[in-house]
């Protein structure tokens, strides 16, 4: 797994408002020494960054768009001011790879996000 790779993730149910509770697709969305880390088990979370089909959203200078491809079915939005480490336990079966422009992209936005 590769920062850029667009992954199904299962999040299982929710049991708060802070939790997804369902299946979505993710961008991973770290660095390659800790892909390399989970790869050789030495540690066990991705940082990922959910893809959400709504629009219209009051964060929207937060989100890049996404255009469906391979086997991400739908166009949708990555939602970088949701960024979060998750269990690799939870990661399933690869659907996308993110090109060079928006990974580009991805980074400006998570600059807004953290105020760099």
């Amino acid at each position: 797994m590769r920062k850029g790779d667009i992954y199904l993730v299962d999040y299982g149910k929710s049991r708060n408002s802070f939790e997804f509770g369902k299946k979505r697709p993710v961008v991973i969305f770290q660095t390659d020494k800790l892909n390399y880390a989970v790869e050789e088990e030495i540690y066990n979370f991705f940082l990922v960054i959910p893809i959400s089909t709504m629009e219209g959203i009051v964060t929207d200078d937060f989100r890049v768009k996404i255009r469906a491809r391979a086997k991400l079915e739908k166009d949708g939005f990555a939602v970088c001011n949701s960024v979060c480490f998750i269990h690799k336990k939870y990661i399933q079966e690869k659907l996308a790879v993110l090109d060079e422009c928006e990974i580009v992209e991805i980074e400006r936005a998570l600059k807004d996000v953290f105020d760099m």
